[in-house]
């Protein structure tokens, strides 16, 4: 087989701590046709210095360095505007591929030219490195080959986890790039905080299957201060997935009611516990509002939607929705409780 380009991506703030490591990851790949670009947003460590120096000695190397900090999105972007590649994927600068990432998922796409991605098992693993003990996630197929995209974004929204992974584990083909950025960071022109990257391979899904290898190809490391260890965006991703749910059913990737039903049932269940969690007291607005959508969305599966038009995104649908049609027929019509007088 012939090697095309592939285009690297790595945005980065700050990233100096782990920088070097994943550079290095993707500069000894044993696919060696790469280009890779890096964007500096307005770094004040000492990112611009490793960056320096990784390019002087390597010519594949290209430095985007952005003047004022504009946020991962304006990063992202910036760098998508580089990619020459057949092939593109985004390398986040705190993770680390193995060296036969590349090769292994450029042979997956070329092999099959109906994949509209390629991703593979990937280790979860901390801050210095090392595997996360009991972390290692079970395969999605014991063997090499094509998981049909439809089936696949069910399996993920029955178990509510984005189970093709991050950005760093994903090869896409340069030419489906403006289906997958279209409204980067946002869906139904409401901001996404924690599902973007899903969304993106949902768009991709719906449009084709993917290749999976079972080997472990990249490693996600997990640190303190990485977006994800944030509380308060944790608790603004819940509000993502009955929105996500929604779409995904509206996009015709959802038919089964059932799957739609299990799908609404695990938000809820992560509502419950984020609610009843240590942070639920203070961080629990946006699962109490995931849990509404998710209400009407179950409403819906058994009462048809909810106001004139099923393809207006669910928050707007639920504000159309009467809270009794909601606790269904057998609510009481008082639901004040008498309480005892103390005094």
């Amino acid at each position: 087989m012939d090697t095309p380009l592939v285009t690297v991506l790595v945005p980065t703030w700050n990233g100096a701590v782990h920088l070097r490591a994943t550079l290095r990851s993707i500069l000894t790949q044993s696919y060696k046709n790469l280009q890779v670009v890096v964007g500096d947003d307005a770094s004040t460590d000492d990112t611009p210095r490793i960056l320096a120096a990784v390019a002087e000695a390597d010519p594949r190397v290209e430095v985007v360095t952005h003047p004022v900090n504009g946020g991962q999105f304006v990063n992202q972007l910036a760098l998508l505007e580089r990619v020459r590649g057949e092939f593109v994927k985004f390398v986040m600068h705190d993770d680390v591929l193995a060296s036969d990432h590349v090769r292994v998922l450029v042979r997956g796409l070329q092999a099959h030219p109906e994949a509209r991605m390629a991703f593979s098992r990937r280790l979860h693993v901390d801050a210095s490195g090392k595997e996360i003990p009991g972390s290692a996630e079970p395969p999605l197929s014991d063997r090499a080959g094509l998981l049909d995209g439809t089936a696949l974004t069910v399996q993920c929204l029955r178990a509510g986890a984005n189970l093709v992974g991050e950005p760093t584990t994903v090869l896409m083909r340069s030419a489906d790039l403006p289906t997958v950025t279209a409204d980067l960071g946002s869906l139904d022109d409401e901001p996404l905080h924690t599902l973007t990257d899903f969304t993106m391979w949902v768009r991709l899904l719906a449009r084709g299957p993917a290749y999976y290898s079972p080997e472990a190809l990249s490693r996600f490391r997990h640190h303190a201060t990485q977006d994800s260890a944030d509380p308060r965006l944790v608790s603004r991703g819940l509000y993502d997935w009955p929105r996500v749910v929604d779409w995904a059913h509206r996009l015709g990737l959802l038919a089964d009611p059932s799957d739609r039903a299990a799908a609404y049932r695990m938000v809820l269940w992560r509502c419950a516990a984020w609610l009843n969690g240590p942070a639920g007291a203070d961080l629990g607005g946006p699962a109490a509002r995931a849990a509404l959508l998710c209400l009407v969305g179950m409403h819906e599966i058994d009462a048809g939607p909810v106001g004139d038009d099923p393809d207006v995104p669910l928050p707007l649908r639920a504000v159309a929705a009467p809270v009794g049609a909601l606790l269904g027929p057998s609510a009481p019509g008082d639901v004040h409780t008498r309480l005892e007088l103390v005094s």
